[in-house]
C-alpha cells in the first residue's frame, strides 16, 4: 500500500535538500575556508561574521524540523517521522527508514536545544546565560547528511522511482563565492 502522494514526497525531498544546501554553503563558506581567519579581519568582516551566523543557524533550524514528530499540536509536520509514519512501507523499508531516522535523531537531539531556545524563540534564560547551544562533534552534520541523502533515496526511489541526489552543486556555487570574495577584500 502507498501512503505517501509524488507531491508530498517532492515536497519531503525538497526540505532535505534546502538544509543540505544551506550547510553546504555555511561549510564551504566559513568551516572549510582556508582563507576565513583573513577574510574575517577585512573590511567586510562584520558582515561576513552575519552571513555566517545567518547561515549556521538556519541550517541548524532546517535540520531540527526535519526531526519533529509527524503530528505536534494536531498539526502534521512533514519530517522523518511523517515520512516513516505514513508512507505505507512495507516491514524492510519501515525498518530501514526508521535505522537511519534514528542517526537523524541522534544528530538532533545535539542541536534541538538551539531550536527550541534561540532560533525558533527568544528564551530569556538561554539568552541572559549565553552559553553555547547546539554543539556537536566534528563531521557529526556530514554523517547526518550522509545518512539523509540514503533516507531521501529510499523515500523517492520507493515512490517516485530512483535516487534523488541533494544538491552536490551548492558546492561550486559556494566555493565561486567565497573565492570571488577573495577579490574584494
Amino acid at each position: 500500500m502507498r501512503g505517501l502522494t509524488d507531491d508530498v514526497v517532492r515536497e519531503f525531498c525538497w526540505l532535505c535538500d534546502s538544509a543540505f544546501r544551506w550547510n553546504t554553503a555555511h561549510r564551504v563558506l566559513f568551516d572549510d575556508n582556508p582563507a576565513i581567519e583573513t577574510d574575517m579581519a577585512g573590511r567586510h568582516g562584520a558582515f561576513l561574521g552575519l552571513l555566517s551566523a545567518i547561515t549556521q543557524e538556519y541550517s541548524l533550524h532546517e535540520i531540527a524540523k526535519l526531526g519533529d514528530p509527524a503530528i505536534q499540536n494536531n498539526r502534521a509536520n512533514l519530517s522523518c517521522d511523517y515520512i516513516i509514519r505514513f508512507g505505507g512501507w512495507d516491514t524492510a523499508t519501515r525498518a530501514k527508514l526508521e535505522a537511519l531516522a534514528k542517526q537523524h535523531q541522534e544528530f538532533s537531539v545535539r542541536i534541538r536545544p538551539a531550536r527550541n531556545r534561540v532560533l525558533a524563540h527568544s528564551d530569556l534564560e538561554s539568552i541572559l546565560d549565553g552559553g553555547t547551544l547546539g554543539a556537536f562533534e566534528k563531521d557529526a552534520d556530514r554523517k547526518f547528511f550522509e545518512a539523509l541523502q540514503e533516507f531521501v533515496n529510499i523515500v523517492h526511489g520507493s515512490t517516485i522511482g530512483g535516487p534523488r541526489p541533494l544538491d552536490s552543486a551548492m558546492v561550486r556555487h559556494a566555493a565561486a563565492f567565497r573565492d570571488a570574495l577573495a577579490t574584494i577584500r
